[in-house]
């Protein structure tokens, strides 16, 4: 068609004024995960017989290592966790007995805020740590 049968698109026009109009359809589909979709395992089974088990395989070999690695950071997590409670029942401990020494030794101003500073400290972090995992569990929550 020549380019003045074209309307305003740049659609060709037939006769009686009609439009000619195109439609394309686009189809996807989309698979998440380390199994392809049961369609797709049929293919690589006909391409290579014993292919679709060795992909089975593999996913609960990765789902089995996950499972493992996430067992070994909730240890990791709950060690470091009471190391971390016992080391700052060691320094607070430590802060108000060096607290209580000068008092002992008549320097009572001195004492009480070595004291004062060492149990502030840990209730401090104390309170930040219980806040810091109660709003991390409550996103855990709120993204399930």
């Amino acid at each position: 068609m020549s380019r003045k049968n074209r309307n305003k698109n740049n659609l060709p026009v037939l006769p009686n004024n009609q439009v000619q109009q195109h439609t394309k359809l686009i189809a996807t589909k989309f698979s998440a995960g380390p199994i392809p979709p049961p369609e797709i395992l049929e293919k690589y089974e006909a391409i290579l017989p014993g292919l679709a088990d060795i992909i089975m395989k593999q996913a609960e070999n990765q789902t089995a290592h996950r499972i493992d690695l996430e067992k070994r950071v909730i240890k990791s997590d709950t060690r470091n966790s009471l190391l971390g409670i016992i080391f700052a029942f060691i320094i607070g401990a430590g802060g108000v007995a060096g607290g209580l020494y000068l008092t002992s030794l008549g320097m009572a101003a001195s004492g009480l805020t070595v004291s004062g500073i060492s149990l502030v400290s840990l209730v401090s972090a104390f309170i930040y740590g219980t806040n810091s995992r109660r709003k991390e569990r409550q996103k855990k929550i709120a993204s399930q």
